[in-house]
Parts: structure tokens; C-alpha cells; sequence
């Protein structure tokens, strides 16, 4: 599983990458289309869609659950090296365990994430969303098979309660 548990990581890192840039390509969309006043009222005339309060909500939405899974892989990896490079024997024990622990988590959610996350981009890019010149559509494709890469969504589950939590005593 130490092979494993490194392609799993990896491709929970590939999820946060292809939001991270879904969340850039549909903000900088959102501040150069102009579409109708917003409802709110702020501008007197059409805008950027960027001032409209769903638009903005959305992309609230994509760069809190990419910054939140990032923060998630990044704790995890402090977790691996403190597992490989602490002179304590007993932290690194603890941080190998914690690591191991969150494999599944960083794998499953944020690859779902990415998914959801690529998602909100095609809507925020209206119609155009569709447009392979845009290439929203695109990043929604290949974050859905990020999903199924290394262990579908349901099996890094049956890993966390099964291996990880149930193996441990909780």
C-alpha cells in the first residue's frame, strides 16, 4: 500500500490542480463578460457578470472548497515527512498513522471537490460553458475520471472505515 497509498495522494492532488485552474479560468471570465444589470442593483447598467450575487457565490463556493482541500494535502504531507524524517520514533509512528488516514480523504474528497468544483466553472460560464474554446467543459471532463483513477470514491471509503479506522481501533 506505500505505492499505492503515493498514486491515491497524487491523484487527490491532481483534483485540488484542475480546480485550482477551473476557479482561475471562470474568475477571469466572470470580470470580462458583460451580461445585464445585476439584480442587487450595485451598477447602474450591464456589467461583468462577476458583480451578479450568484456568479459570485459560485465562485465563493469553488475557491473555498479548493483552498480547504489544499490546506487538507498539505497537512497531510507535513504528516508524511514527519512520518519519514523525525528523529522521535514514537512522532514518527504517530505521523505515519495520520498520514495514512488521510490518503483517503485527500484522494475522495478532492477529487469529488474537483468534480463539483469544475462544475460550478461551467456555470459560471453560462452557455459558453459548452464552448470547447472556453474549455470548461474540458476541465469537467477529466476531473469526473479523477474520480475512478486509484480507487472510485466509494473504495477510498471502504479504506478509511475498513484499513484505517476499524484496523486502529478507531
Amino acid at each position: 500500500f506505500v505505492m499505492m497509498n503515493a498514486a491515491r495522494y497524487a491523484v487527490g492532488v491532481q483534483g485540488i490542480a484542475i480546480a485550482e485552474r477551473a476557479y482561475q479560468k471562470a474568475a477571469a471570465f466572470a470580470k470580462e463578460r458583460v451580461q445585464s444589470r445585476p439584480v442587487d442593483g450595485s451598477l447602474p447598467g450591464a456589467g461583468p457578470i462577476i458583480h451578479h450575487p450568484d456568479v459570485r457565490r459560485m465562485l465563493m463556493t469553488m475557491r473555498a472548497l479548493t483552498e480547504g482541500c489544499r490546506a487538507m494535502a498539505l497537512t497531510a504531507a507535513a504528516a508524511y515527512d514527519a512520518a519519514h524524517a523525525h528523529p522521535d520514533a514514537d512522532v514518527r509512528k504517530e505521523n505515519s498513522a495520520f498520514y495514512e488516514f488521510m490518503v483517503p480523504l485527500v484522494k475522495g474528497y478532492s477529487t469529488e471537490m474537483g468534480l463539483e468544483v469544475t462544475n460550478l466553472g461551467v456555470q459560471v460560464h453560462g452557455g459558453m460553458g459548452y464552448i470547447e474554446e472556453t474549455g470548461a467543459a474540458q476541465y469537467y471532463r477529466d476531473a469526473k475520471i479523477l474520480t475512478i483513477y486509484e480507487g472510485t470514491s466509494a473504495i477510498q471509503a471502504n479504506d478509511l472505515i475498513g484499513r484505517k479506522t476499524a484496523r486502529d481501533g478507531g
